[in-house]
């Protein structure tokens, strides 16, 4: 198995470099100018070092040194023209300036207007007749961060196949990060939490820091723009700051662990200040200087790696999930993280991609965007189906009033019918012996007992639905022992008969405002109004007695208990009240 696939991997090695160099011959070198004193008039004078194709070229930090690279090209066959690119693979280099023959021929880098048809890599190309040879000298500078790059003589389908793949690529995650920022956005002004801004900040930096990392920026969208080399340094410390504060808040660190909250709170701060120094440096033109800033800032951010991981192990006591998605969240970019700080003090010595923390930031902005929006989903599906159970037990609480309320007041027509039938009697036996004055002194007890109790009778015809008329024979009943009050009921296309659970309520509902008019209005006249519509039923209570100021007196129990009911049955209630000048009460009951 491993010969199959070593033999499978030298195949595609071996056809990729045919179709790739063709019939062109490639020999190169390169020399170091540590001085940047080389011209191109003086440049066939030096030495140059032998080149191999691929071969990676390693400076490290400089900010005068310039890399001249001589590479000679010819093409065997004597009668195909050979066309092909000398492609650059480190998309960051300041100037890439091309001679042919002692005479410019090209200029390409971030600090020039020019850029490369191929996201991927800074190509020139090169055309060459039959038998042809061309020299060309290429010098390479960057004046801030690691200079690193390597060449190759490739064909254009292979740098058009692999940039438009990448553009491709990049664009996709691109969109569903953008999409993630706007929903996460939208969570932000729902919840107001500061979790959801320190997520749209270090996501806006991700993006950000990945479209000037690839050369998106520079290929597709600002090409004129003369300082991606520094954007690309700044917006990586803007991003380890606002990682920084979006995982001291996403741990609680403020709450549980408040000494490393400050310390990193307070490595953010020296880092931004450590950013506004070195652009200062930068427009005074002082680069040599920038070097010892970077190297604290990297320094800095090693440190927040070391806290960062060491709370996050730390938090596993207090909640093991989050703590383990945050470990493994960002184990790529603190491997990455450390390995590039250990290669730059020179601890140790490996090829750290930049790529790789491009790659790292892709990941976590997606499985933080991903997270962070399934959470408040989960929470919010779980606050609606509390809210549902909530609900759910005040209309069985709801309806279990009402069921004892209906117990309560057929006992209650029960009593009645009993205690007042007997007194009744009574007062009828008074009148037949003649004694009027005893008769009539039991009439008025009976009388004010039964006006007492008369908005708890329940009738009988409600069984049968007749709710208009059992209102009417408690209106005629209630009028009976009324002084100087009356009240009036009028129906208007309502039907005599209902098929409505909610005419018990409707009709305790109905005492209930009538009693309230009575006995805290003080009103003389109470007019009822029933209406019978195709698509609802009408309910009009009006009376001119005190009334009351609705903004500044709350509703007492009887009316909130009065509006839920209605309200169970998916009904409107209003009153509107003035002081003085009476009370209007309307309930309006939808035909289901």
């Amino acid at each position: 198995m491993k010969i199959t696939c070593f033999l499978s991997l030298f195949l595609l090695n071996v056809v990729s470099f045919v179709y790739g160099q063709g019939e062109l011959e490639v020999n190169a070198g390169y020399a170091v100018d540590t001085n940047s004193t080389w011209s191109i008039t003086n440049i066939s004078e030096k030495s140059f070092r032998p080149y191999q194709i691929g071969e990676r070229i390693d400076i490290g930090y400089n900010d005068s040194t310039v890399v001249w690279c001589d590479v000679k090209i010819r093409n065997k066959s004597l009668l195909n023209d050979g066309d092909a690119w000398l492609s650059f693979n480190n998309n960051h280099i300041d100037s890439l300036v091309i001679y042919e023959k002692g005479k410019l021929a090209g200029i390409l880098g971030d600090r020039t207007i020019y850029s490369s048809p191929f996201l991927t890599s800074l190509a020139f190309r090169v055309k060459l007749k039959p038998g042809e040879e061309k020299v060309y000298y290429v010098s390479v500078k960057k004046e801030i961060s690691a200079l690193g790059f390597s060449f190759n003589v490739v064909d254009r389908d292979s740098l058009a196949r692999e940039s438009n793949v990448k553009i491709a690529v990049i664009s996709f995650f691109m969109g569903i990060v953008f999409l993630l920022v706007l929903f996460n956005l939208l969570l932000l002004f729902i919840t107001r939490k500061r979790l959801f801004l320190f997520y749209i900040l270090y996501s806006m930096l991700s993006m950000l820091y990945i479209l000037v990392s690839t050369n998106y920026a520079k290929h597709l969208l600002f090409p004129d723009f003369l300082f991606y080399s520094e954007l690309r340094i700044y917006v990586a410390f803007f991003w380890v700051i606002a990682l920084s504060a979006f995982l001291s808040h996403y741990l609680s660190l403020r709450r549980f662990d408040l000494i490393k909250y400050r310390i990193i709170q307070g490595l953010n701060v020296f880092n931004f200040c450590l950013i506004l120094v070195s652009i200062a440096l930068l427009q005074l033109d002082k680069l040599g200087w920038i070097k010892g800033f970077m190297l604290l800032g990297y320094f800095n951010f090693l440190v927040a790696l070391i806290l960062m991981a060491w709370s996050a192990v730390l938090h596993l006591k207090i909640n093991k999930h989050e703590a383990v998605y945050v470990i493994l969240a960002f184990l790529p970019q603190n491997i990455w993280g450390l390995c590039f700080i250990l290669n730059f003090f020179g601890i140790i010595s490996i090829d750290v991609k930049v790529d790789g923390l491009m790659y790292s930031c892709l990941y976590e902005v997606l499985l933080f965007g991903y997270v962070l929006t399934k959470n408040y989903i989960d929470t919010f599906q779980k606050n609606n189906k509390l809210i549902r159970e909530i609900i759910l037990e005040k209309e069985k609480s709801l309806q279990a009033i009402t069921q004892v309320q209906i117990r309560e007041r057929r006992s209650i027509a029960n009593i009645i019918h009993d205690n007042f039938g007997s007194k009744l009697a009574y007062v009828l036996q008074l009148i037949q012996l003649k004694n009027i004055a005893l008769a009539e002194e039991n009439i008025k007890i009976l009388t004010s007992d039964i006006r007492e109790v008369s908005h708890q009778i329940l009738p009988k015809s409600l069984d049968e639905g007749a709710l208009v008329s059992s209102l009417k024979s408690q209106v005629l009943s209630l009028n009976v022992g009324l002084g100087n009050a009356e009240i009036d009921l009028f129906s208007y296309d309502f039907p005599e008969r209902l098929d409505e659970v909610w005419i018990y309520d409707l009709y305790l509902i109905s005492l209930e405002i009538i009693n309230n008019s009575l006995k805290h209005g003080d009103a003389s006249s109470i007019i009822i109004e029933l209406y019978g519509y195709p698509d609802a039923y009408v309910f009009q209570y009006s009376d001119d007695g005190k009334g009351f100021d609705l903004s500044r007196v709350a509703k007492g129990f009887g009316l909130e208990n009065i509006e839920k009911r209605v309200r169970y049955y998916k009904g409107d209630f209003e009153i509107n009240s003035t002081s003085g000048e009476g009370t209007v009460v309307q309930i309006i009951i939808p035909i289901q």
